[in-house]
């Protein structure tokens, strides 16, 4: 068994990789009016992406990005986009569990005002 959470582990680390560069690269449009980038929140959210596929125990590091992620959203257009940035890069991760992460606000003493799921409309969110 630990022979297979050995293989587990470089592919989970590969597609953390491809995620962030994805997401570096490719910034939505409902971004250009924000303070907020998804770059900024891929690399608040990226210790989440754990717990978000193979559950456990939230890191203290993704506490830490959920409450700066909640501290820099200012208006709704930060709250849409950084939605957006979520819901993109969460579509991009196999095995996500979309109520783990949603969950994962209240896990580290903190809410957020929206959830993301596939069929969230991120232009919607106030």
């Amino acid at each position: 068994m630990a022979g297979n959470k050995l293989n587990v582990v470089p592919l989970f680390q590969v597609m953390t990789v491809v995620v962030v560069c994805m997401l570096a690269e490719a910034p939505g449009r409902a971004e250009a009016a924000t303070n907020i980038t998804c770059e900024q929140v891929t690399n608040w959210l990226t210790p989440c992406i754990s717990y978000g596929v193979f559950g456990g125990t939230v890191s203290p590091e993704c506490c830490q990005g959920i409450k700066d992620l909640i501290a820099a959203k200012r208006t709704k257009d930060d709250m849409r986009a950084s939605c957006s940035c979520i819901q993109k890069g969460a579509a991009m991760i196999p095995g996500i569990d979309y109520d783990r992460i949603n969950n994962i606000p209240t896990l580290c003493g903190t809410s957020c005002h929206y959830k993301v799921y596939p069929s969230t409309d991120c232009s919607k969110v106030v």
